[in-house]
């Protein structure tokens, strides 16, 4: 038999949301609403939500058609009452775990009110149309009602008996009174806050008589061809009959009638027109001059009844008059008008212009001409000559190229870039002023050379050439310029950094931050997490674990681009290093046994410990030497120690947040070992004194003296008779 055996691991993460833990909003009355639940974890947690009424509510599932949770977790109500105030619970699970935020909503509401007074008394006439106001406001927006006396309810955009009709606004639409609409109209707003009424106390009057007409125009009357005819009939209401325009035809009898249902009366009235042949006034051969570019006005006054029509025959053939303002056929530009007195108006004449114009006046009694010669004159344009034509400007900064030009017509003027691109009017950077000046704002380095204005006109050119020098300065980031800078950054988890990006150049630098999944932050920038000051400085608040990563500051300018790559290292919460047995020690150890320097300590990041040896040389864990050996928790073991050993020993701790160190003094025993013996036997005399000399290696002196049989050292008494 053949077995496989599968591990299954299933990695889970405890849902996160995103939103602050408790979060206050005011909504009106009537609006709709968002409140926003993003969440984190795996799998991906399911959100829900428990409204202030306790109804729980999931992702998807639409509640009463009002209330419904999208699909990254927002609630949405569509129109807001005052009855869902109150608290709002986010709930955010997965297999792992589950997370909350609260949500706290206010609504603000306001009873309807009604503009207009309470109660009110109108008038109305029989057969009169009549419109009731009623405007109401208030949170939210209130119904309007009518009832009317009969008790007759009636809604906005609804009709009663094509008679009644209220419109969006409230206002109610009385056609054509009758006696019988006379009555309490009663308009009624409300809301979820609360109600409002007005009554209209409606009144329809009979005032109709026996028409009587009690002024009219005199009986016989003439009016001039074209001019207004007014006949006068004044009988219960104004019957004024107007013409504004008369003609031939209109000339005959008029009767004016005034009638109602109890009877008419009649007026009799004649009417003749007058009339009279077109003719052109001071008629004679008319010779203009104009200069190019100049406005032409030729004045064509006629007289006549009808009015005249005026009409200009162009040098082209073309027809115009103030009908007909143009025939655009032979691709001519619509620059002249005529109006309705004749007068023939042209707006800056060209060469095209010139020739023969005749003025036509006509009616339909007879035709009249005139003829009116136009000439053209002209002169070449003229820039005058500037002192200073060189210009050195720092980039960033705004240069003006004087450009004054005169001729006639006065000349055209065209700038001509470095790049050989033409302009004749203003955009973003290039300003064209009306003296033919050219300003350039924020000068660039790629605007270097040279910029040559032309006057243009239909007798020439003229040109002047001016040199521009763009001063500029490659970026500097932190003082430093370099394509790319790495540095090392560290921050504590849910603290505050700040990593700066001072940045210098000419002219100022663009900065902008790339984070770690490729979004792009220009400053400045303000984000609930992560903020780019205006100077270029990046803060990240609440310091998160997944914020160890690269950041890059890239500062840009018409001279070059510099970047800064920070490596952020996120630890935990920093301590100086402590020995564990802060006290300095003396130890004494017997040559050739193994012997343990206790120098452990503490701290966070864990500390890196250095030993300083006798001889004054360091040595570290990463050294290897065959007799000496640093452990794991910072002690300092010494193989086989000789007299060679002996002396102070060192020890530091050390990390990113302090330095700490401590004595250690390490004795070694020997086995004594006398260096100098006797060469031969020593004589004395009986009662001289004798000295026997000994130079030995070791910790103490004996001394054996054979003839008394007692044994000495430095702290023995021997008596009167040996000392040591």
């Amino acid at each position: 038999k053949s077995r496989l055996l599968l591990t299954l691991s299933v990695v889970a993460y405890a849902p996160k949301i995103t939103e602050p833990r408790l979060k206050d909003i005011t909504v009106h009355a009537g609006y709709p609403v968002e409140m926003r639940c993003r969440s984190e974890g795996r799998p991906s947690p399911s959100i829900s939500w428990l409204l202030s009424n306790r109804t729980l509510v999931r992702s998807r599932s639409p509640f009463n058609g009002r209330v419904l949770v999208q699909a990254d977790g927002t609630l949405r109500i569509k129109a807001v009452t005052v009855y869902d105030r109150g608290n709002y619970k986010c709930v955010a699970s997965n297999p792992a775990g589950m997370d909350t935020v609260i949500v706290r909503m206010r609504v603000v509401a306001s009873p309807p009110v009604i503009v207009e007074e309470k109660h009110e008394t109108i008038r109305g006439k029989v057969r009169q149309n009549l419109q009731l106001p009623c405007t109401a406001v208030g949170t939210p927006q209130p119904t309007v009602t009518w009832v009317l006396f009969d008790g007759t309810e009636i809604s906005p955009l609804q009709f009663l008996n094509t008679k009644l009709f209220v419109f969006t606004n409230g206002t109610i639409y009385v056609k054509s009174l009758a006696l019988a609409d006379s009555g309490n109209y009663e308009c009624i707003a409300t809301s979820s806050t609360g109600t409002e009424r007005r009554v209209v106390s409606l009144v329809v009057e009979q005032t109709e008589t026996v028409p009587k007409i009690v002024a009219s125009s005199p009986r016989k009357s003439q009016v001039k061809y074209g001019t207004q005819l007014q006949l006068d009939c004044s009988a219960t209401a104004n019957g004024t009959l107007v013409n504004e325009a008369v003609t031939e035809r209109d000339g005959g009898d008029y009767l004016c009638v005034a009638r109602n249902e109890l009877g008419d009366d009649l007026v009799l009235m004649k009417v003749a027109v007058r009339m009279k042949a077109a003719q052109i006034e001071r008629k004679q051969s008319i010779h203009k001059q104009v200069s190019y570019g100049q406005d032409l006005r030729v004045d064509c006054k006629a007289s006549g009844s009808p009015e005249p029509q005026i009409s200009w025959a162009l040098p082209d053939g073309t027809m115009v008059n103030s009908v007909l303002q143009a025939d655009d056929r032979g691709g001519r530009r619509r620059r002249y008008i005529v109006f309705d007195n004749g007068t023939l108006y042209y707006n800056k004449v060209g060469m095209a212009e010139e020739g023969d114009y005749t003025c036509y006046a006509q009616n339909t009694l007879g035709k009249d001409e005139m003829k009116v010669r136009v000439t053209v004159v002209t002169e070449a344009p003229h820039i005058k000559k500037q002192q200073q034509t060189f210009f050195k400007v720092p980039s960033g900064e705004s240069v003006t190229f004087d450009c004054p030009a005169v001729g006639e017509p006065k000349p055209r003027i065209l700038w001509m870039l470095p790049s050989n691109e033409f302009i004749a009017f203003s955009s973003l950077r290039f300003q064209m002023h009306s003296n033919g000046s050219l300003s350039i704002k924020q000068v660039r380095l790629a605007d270097s050379g040279e910029f040559t204005c032309i006057a243009r006109n239909p007798a020439g050119d003229d040109t002047i050439t001016y040199q521009l020098v763009v001063v500029s300065g490659p970026p500097l980031i932190n003082g430093l310029y370099s394509n790319k800078t790495t540095i090392r950054e560290s921050a504590v988890k849910h603290t505050r950094k700040l990593i700066d990006c001072a940045t210098e150049g000419l002219p100022k630098p663009h900065i902008m931050w790339i984070m770690p999944d490729n979004i792009f932050l220009n400053a400045p920038y303000y984000g609930s997490r992560i903020i780019v000051h205006r100077n270029g400085t990046l803060e990240i608040r609440h310091v998160r674990a997944s914020d160890q990563a690269n950041f890059i500051c890239v500062a840009r300018n018409d001279a070059g681009e510099t970047i800064l790559v920070v490596n952020l290292e996120v630890t935990e919460m920093l301590k100086r290093p402590v020995f564990k047995n802060p006290f300095n020690e003396k130890i004494i150890v017997k040559s050739g046994s193994t012997v343990i320097l206790n120098c452990s300590a503490s701290g966070n990041p864990p500390p890196q410990t250095i030993w300083v040896l006798p001889n004054g040389s360091r040595f570290t864990n990463r050294q290897k030497v065959a007799r000496y050996q640093v452990g794991a928790d910072g002690t300092f073991i010494i193989h086989n120690p000789t007299i060679v050993d002996a002396g102070k020993y060192h020890c530091a701790a050390k990390n990113k947040v302090g330095y700490i160190e401590k004595l250690i003094i390490l004795q070694v025993g020997q086995k004594p070992f006398i260096l100098t013996r006797p060469l031969r036997l020593t004589r004395s005399i009986s009662g001289e004194s004798l000295v026997w000399e000994d130079r030995k290696q070791g910790s103490n002196i004996l001394c054996l003296v054979r003839t008394t049989s007692a044994l000495l050292n430095r702290d023995s008494d021997p008596g009167p008779i040996f000392w040591i």
